[in-house]
């Protein structure tokens, strides 16, 4: 058995390295401390669908917020400037169907006018993404348990809106 002798200078230069690459990563990042503050890793993503009122209220919510979505480029420009205003950076979409395609949303946020309800609760379970849909859940009991089939198939998680209830 043969040992490979380290000089001491190696060895110095080694551990100020590994204590350097340690003090540029802050430690939020890490995970460390108890500052309140999450890692990013740690953290679900949203998207939301429509921009509406209601939606407004989704907005100022905590987490990260990283895409919206509305048809109308009004009501989709005053989502825009309500997220800036709570400290969120996202990206606009009007087709649904893109803001889904992303990677990097964990949750969406379906603020629609009820009879949309389904179509994007069902699109974004089959995307993958767990839902989190204003009430009413759907206009009829079959929009309701194709929803509720959609998130069963792909795994995914549905939730109604209907805190202090």
């Amino acid at each position: 058995m043969s040992q490979k002798k380290i000089s001491r200078r190696t060895l110095l230069k080694s551990s100020a390295a590994a204590a350097f690459a340690f003090s540029i990563v802050p430690s939020h990042v890490l995970g460390r401390g108890n500052h309140g503050i999450t890692a990013p890793s740690n953290q679900l993503t949203r998207g939301i669908i429509g921009c509406g009122g209601m939606a407004r209220g989704h907005m100022k919510y905590p987490g990260r917020i990283a895409a919206i979505c509305d048809v109308d480029t009004k009501q989709l420009n005053g989502g825009l400037e309500e997220c800036k205003k709570n400290g969120h950076k996202v990206d606009t979409y009007t087709d649904f169907r893109e803001m889904l395609q992303r990677p990097d949303l964990d949750i969406i946020s379906v603020v629609t006018p009820p009879h949309w309800h389904a179509l994007h609760a069902i699109a974004a379970a089959e995307a993958g993404k767990d839902v989190w849909c204003e009430k009413p859940m759907s206009r009829t009991i079959g929009e309701g348990q194709k929803m509720v089939a959609a998130c069963k198939k792909n795994g995914t998680i549905f939730r109604i809106n209907t805190w202090y209830r």
